[in-house]
């Protein structure tokens, strides 16, 4: 959903134009209703279009709707995004994943480009969400669904595109506080400090500067009782101290061309529990020289980026060699907007080259350095036709090639029809490719899992790589109707997702002599297949009440696993996921809010007892059996008319899965929250 950056009465209609179901809750008011096309995005398609018009299943969430909402990071929001799970493994980390696909096929870009300091990890990263401070973030559009035709390789699941913000021409900024009371051992304290700024150092160049300094204690360790019923300690999430900073200059020569360099560093340290020593540490460099030049009809878009990671881990007495990962960028890409046959014609064209280096001295087996570069390019190109008044198809193709594994196309087909009345008809069908990473295709690789990793069997396991390794494909599916415009907006899409070559890891029978843990190697596992439908409503009860739900139904999320006859669950994600809320508006300067997520069982659930002697005990890792809700309250009340005060409880009544569960959420946390803007 999208919100206007104002007032909170003048919120919640311009969500009728975004979106079709509520996203947060807290957020929403009503007044008047606003034109569609004033809500442009451009993640789901190559040219500007309305999140209606769009051709993919897409929200939008902006910087007023995070600034009420008070929230520490991005994993606060995306909890509400129908088809989005924020999934945790055994590390006990929540990674966004869709429509019941892995977390490692959902991809993450800022401003268009994807960024690679996730893969300086070989398990247990944090994530990306929280590079950028939230006081610089224009807005977040998130596409639910496959994106490989404009995004290539990762995006199997769907984008999450983090949108700065744009120098204004005068200066002016923000600084927020916020800090974080967890009651129960389940969430560490936390405080935060961040920043933006912006301005005209002349007529034609603009400078932007922004930054965060956070600490998030780490959380006590839990008890849980496994499928043999032996309890387990296990820690979630850990702690973290982060520091990020970035530059951006724009100069813009005259009104055609437009110029931008970009500078951006980040230094993490991931907090043990209990005294312990800090785990891992964090530095991640970033440098970017962009160019915007306005060519006949249309926009040439280019950039060259450039990112240096690394992480170290704590090897008593002292920090281990790091993992490094270095990935250069260049793509250049061309949208406009002409007739064809008389009717409307947007299109984009473009290409793009990567160089991918890692080198791991840490994952490996008998001291061998994991090292290797990957270079690959694409181009690619997509269409939207508007056929008739009603009808608009969108159509795109890609080609990539990977020095590896060769040429590949991945075609893209959607189409929206325009019912009348604000009714929306969608439908699509969308091809996806995923290489490999370095670390799977090399024979050298060593990691130990606990369980996870080595489903469907039981853990623990060690996992080697394997050369020999194939791409994954998927074919994708979706139809839905979406109703906007008036006081109730609903949308309704039904998805399926058929996996071929599903990359996974195949038990060799062998052991390994030094732990006694049976011996895996990456490969691609027979199939994996996930259905479902999600959806939901927003309601203007009255002028200062909303009503919003969404839900996500999984029908199925599994995988099968060639020679074994029971299917297991794809990812760690509940069958239902429900949340509804409601937001009232006080007065000019006050709006409460609250809402309820119903968390169902696991999708797919297995207890030991379905299985055959060959799988006995392959009972998946995180599997939650017992439904829980989580409740959250709001206030947002303005002090003045540039500051903010934020005051919340997350999770109030602190519920958590079953004790079987190899995770926990977040318990109950107080927050308080002060954005000032100049």
């Amino acid at each position: 959903m999208s919100f206007l950056p104002s007032r909170p009465h003048s919120v919640s209609r311009k969500l009728l134009c975004s979106t079709a179901f509520a996203l947060l809750p807290f957020s929403l008011s009503a007044q008047e209703v606003l034109e569609l096309d004033q809500i442009v995005v451009t993640t789901a398609s190559g040219i500007e279009t309305t999140v209606q018009d769009a051709p993919a299943s897409i929200t939008v969430i902006d910087q007023e709707t995070i600034a009420q909402e008070g929230a520490r990071d991005l994993n606060d929001l995306l909890r509400l995004v129908p088809g989005l799970n924020l999934t945790r493994g055994n590390d006990g980390i929540s990674k966004v994943s869709f429509r019941g696909i892995s977390s490692n096929r959902t991809l993450t870009l800022v401003d268009g480009r994807r960024i690679s300091t996730g893969k300086s990890f070989a398990r247990h990263y944090q994530g990306d969400l929280n590079v950028v401070p939230l006081d610089a973030i224009e807005r977040i559009e998130i596409v639910r669904g496959p994106m490989s035709t404009l995004y290539g390789s990762d995006a199997m699941g769907g984008v999450v595109n983090i949108i700065t913000k744009k120098p204004s021409g005068v200066w002016s900024g923000s600084i927020t506080t916020d800090f974080g009371f967890g009651e129960h051992a389940t969430t560490g304290d936390n405080r935060q400090i961040s920043g933006y700024v912006s301005g005209s150092l002349s007529e034609t160049v603009d400078v932007e500067f922004w930054g965060k300094t956070s600490e998030r204690e780490a959380p006590d360790a839990f008890t849980y009782t496994d499928g043999t019923g032996a309890e387990n300690s296990v820690y979630g999430s850990d702690g973290s101290s982060a520091r990020e900073l970035g530059a951006r200059l724009t100069w813009r020569p005259n009104g055609a061309v437009e110029w931008g360099f970009e500078a951006t560093t980040g230094q993490e340290t991931y907090l043990a529990s209990d005294g312990a020593h800090d785990t891992n540490k964090i530095d991640r460099d970033g440098f970017a020289i962009t160019n915007e030049w306005m060519i006949g009809a249309g926009t040439l878009s280019s950039y060259l980026r450039y990112e240096d990671s690394s992480n170290a881990s704590w090897s008593d007495p002292a920090w281990g060699d790091p993992i490094t990962y270095k990935t250069t960028t260049f793509e250049t890409r061309y949208s406009a907007e002409t007739l064809l046959g008389g009717k409307g014609f947007g299109y984009t064209v473009g290409g793009s080259v990567a160089k991918d280096e890692l080198s791991d001295p840490a994952t490996n087996r008998d001291g061998a350095l994991i090292s290797g570069e990957a270079v690959t390019s694409a181009l690619y190109a997509e269409g939207r036709w508007d056929v008739t008044e009603a009808l608009t198809l969108t159509t795109g193709l890609r080609y990539d090639h990977h020095e590896d594994f060769g040429d590949h196309f991945t075609p893209r087909l959607y189409a929206n029809y325009d019912l009348g009345n604000g009714l929306m008809l969608k439908a699509g069908y969308a091809q996806a490719f995923v290489a490999p990473d370095l670390r799977a295709l090399n024979p050298n690789y060593k990691m130990s899992s606990r369980g996870n990793g080595c489903k469907p069997y039981p853990g623990p396991c060690i996992i080697y790589g394997n050369p020999d390794i194939g791409p994954e494909t998927s074919d994708n599916y979706e139809i839905g109707l979406n109703s906007q415009g008036g006081v109730f907006n609903w949308e309704l899409t039904a998805f399926y997702n058929d996996i071929t070559d599903m990359i996974g890891a195949r038990k060799t029978g062998e052991v390994d002599l030094s732990t006694g843990y049976d011996i895996f190697e990456r490969t691609n596992i027979e199939s994996g297949k996930t259905a479902g439908i999600e959806g939901g409503f927003s309601f203007d009860v009255s002028e200062d009440l909303t009503w919003t739900s969404s839900f996500t139904y999984l029908a199925k999320s599994e995988f099968k696993y060639e020679g074994l006859d029971h299917a297991f669950p794809m990812a760690t994600t509940p069958k239902w996921n429900i949340t509804t809320g409601a937001s009232w508006v006080a007065n000019d300067r006050l709006t409460l809010s609250g809402n309820v997520t119903y968390v169902g069982k696991q999708v797919g659930y297995v207890t030991e007892d379905e299985l055959s002697t060959e799988e006995a005990r392959a009972v998946p890792a995180g599997q939650n059996k017992n439904p829980y809700f989580l409740v959250d309250v709001a206030m947002a009340y303005d002090l003045t008319d540039k500051t903010r005060l934020n005051l919340g409880i997350d999770n109030l009544f602190d519920q958590q899965p079953a004790d079987e569960t190899a995770y926990r959420e977040n318990g109950r946390l107080f927050k308080l929250g002060l954005t000032t803007s100049f």
